[in-house]
């Protein structure tokens, strides 16, 4: 178990990431990673792009659902900017087929000491927090 894992109460999946970008200095290549994992999020149907599944305080457009599945939280998402979907990708990845009660325990502030806050701006960050509040509000709800 890393130190990350522990401190942050990480996944298995946010704690791979966690140290895949830990290890990534360079800003630029930072942003390419990022927007590749958006690449990988599954497609998103147009009639759950809706003010309910929406994270609101972003300046992009983005939506999240959830739901449990056979006791593991399943979530899928979407946004109009290529960065903002790979960082909800990170989140869809990191948070998926886990268990509700797992999702909550998961801190934030890995977002910091990962190293990818440094290279968003305040409200990219603060945009990624709201997603992930978001998703740790449906984790709630089937908890």
């Amino acid at each position: 178990m890393t130190e990350a894992k522990i401190q942050f109460q990480l996944t298995e999946v946010l704690d791979k990431r966690f140290n895949q970008f830990k290890k990534i200095t360079d800003k630029d290549k930072r942003f390419e990673r990022i927007i590749e994992l958006g690449k990988k999020l599954t497609n998103f149907p147009e009639e759950l792009k809706t003010e309910e599944n929406q994270v609101h305080g972003c300046a992009s457009l983005v939506y999240i659902v959830g739901q449990k599945i056979d006791g593991l939280m399943q979530y899928n998402g979407w946004s109009n900017s290529h960065l903002v979907k790979g960082l909800v990708a990170l989140l869809v990845e990191g948070m998926n087929n886990n268990s509700p009660q797992d999702v909550l325990k998961i801190n934030p502030a890995f977002i910091e000491d990962m190293g990818i806050a440094q290279t968003l701006t305040a409200s990219r960050a603060n945009g990624f927090i709201n997603a992930f509040n978001l998703m740790k509000g449906i984790a709630r709800k089937n908890a």
